[in-house]
């Protein structure tokens, strides 16, 4: 029941209807005894700058932007904290006192399934890093926060991959060797490797039979291969990998952690891990059992 203690929340962006989140910041806030409520919220372009005053004028709690808005947000917030300064993308929202400050989760929300899931600390490691996208710039600059040693950016285009590698130095001093998915160099970066991160949409829903081109049998036994995609649960990417006897990481646990870290931001309080990833677990499995 709605009454007027309750805090609106949601996430914008187009398109929205595949999204999660409700799911997922609904159980949070039931978990945690919040009166909140959270939608979904298809923003075209050029309604953006009029959804973000909204915000403000209706009282919410905070939002989530996806797809396409994380970087066309910025104009219209008064302040970047966090990862959202280095990155220059934002996933996470809070109106605090009529002002609007953006922040990115994704960075962290990895790290956290890195460290949690899989027990791995990127400290002094070396780190193939597939894709120079959104997503691999938050993985990217988080990894370069964290410590590696060695971080190699695999991509498609040469002119992007070259401007992640600048942007990363620039900001931060270290330097991300770029390289393309059509290099020979690859099978001898593969073996040095002691985490590969598919940051690609590669192999997602619908198109699952799909993996990114990596070498995976030049890696090392002692190599984690994680992905960043968690629809399917179990990419062809992942699998390839497990039949090489490789450790493997979906990545539900990243979109996971990434949620948590909103409501955190938004509530000051911290929803348990386990009942959250269960509940989008099932509804994935039961979305993949449709499927085939």
């Amino acid at each position: 029941m709605l009454d007027e203690e309750m805090r609106l929340f949601g996430v914008f962006g187009d398109p929205v209807m595949h999204s999660l989140s409700p799911c997922f910041q609904n159980e949070a806030f039931k978990l945690l005894g919040i009166k909140g409520v959270y939608l979904k919220f298809r923003i075209k372009r050029e309604q953006l700058a009029t959804a973000l005053q909204a915000i403000i004028c209706l009282n919410f709690g905070g939002v989530n932007i996806t797809i396409p808005h994380k970087q066309a947000v910025i104009p219209y917030l008064d302040q970047l904290a966090g990862d959202a300064l280095l990155t220059g993308s934002v996933n996470t929202i809070v109106c605090r006192e009529g002002r609007l400050i953006g922040y990115s989760t994704d960075g962290e929300g990895f790290l956290l399934s890195l460290r949690n899931q899989a027990g791995f600390d990127p400290k002094g490691k070396t780190v193939i890093l597939l894709g120079v996208g959104g997503a691999a710039h938050a993985v990217a600059f988080r990894l370069v926060k964290e410590g590696v040693s060695n971080l190699y950016l695999v991509g498609r285009d040469q002119n992007k991959t070259e401007l992640l590698s600048k942007i990363i130095r620039e900001k931060t001093g270290f330097t991300a060797q770029g390289v393309l998915f059509s290099s020979s160099v690859l099978k001898d970066m593969a073996a040095q490797a002691d985490l590969v991160v598919n940051a690609t949409p590669v192999g997602m829903y619908p198109k699952m039979t799909q993996a990114p081109f990596f070498p995976l049998n030049y890696c090392h036994r002692d190599c984690l291969i994680h992905d960043l995609v968690y629809h399917p649960l179990e990419t062809n990417f992942l699998r390839q990998a497990r039949q090489l006897n490789l450790t493997t990481l979906e990545g539900l646990g990243m979109l996971i952690y990434q949620g948590i870290l909103s409501c955190q931001l938004w509530t000051g309080l911290t929803p348990p891990f386990e009942p959250l990833y269960y509940l989008i677990e099932g509804i994935l499995k039961d979305e993949n059992s449709r499927l085939l």
